[in-house]
């Protein structure tokens, strides 16, 4: 949020939702070592439908953030380019 947020947004061309959003997904993958479901997303980001939590995603793997692993579930994974958002590690992880 605040100065850092519109930093990340300038140098790497995202929204601070799909920021925010790429910083979620990250965080859950590295405290449970798998991609959360889109119900779970849902779920945990207060959305009433799985619509938003699909439109973040694509956009996120259009941009090279992200890599959907087909016919797989929870085939989420960040790329290394989504890696340089400055991703939270959990300790110990």
């Amino acid at each position: 949020d605040g100065i850092a947020e519109g930093i990340a947004v300038k140098e790497f061309g995202l929204t601070p939702k799909q920021v925010k959003f790429l910083r979620f997904l990250a965080n859950f993958i590295n405290q449970n070592g798998y991609s959360p479901s889109y119900e779970e997303m849902k779920q945990l980001l207060n959305y009433r439908s799985k619509s938003r939590i699909h439109a973040l995603i694509y956009a996120l793997k259009k941009r090279g953030y992200v890599r959907l692993l087909p016919y797989s579930w929870r085939s989420i994974m960040i790329t290394p380019k989504g890696s340089k958002i400055g991703i939270t590690r959990v300790p110990g992880k």
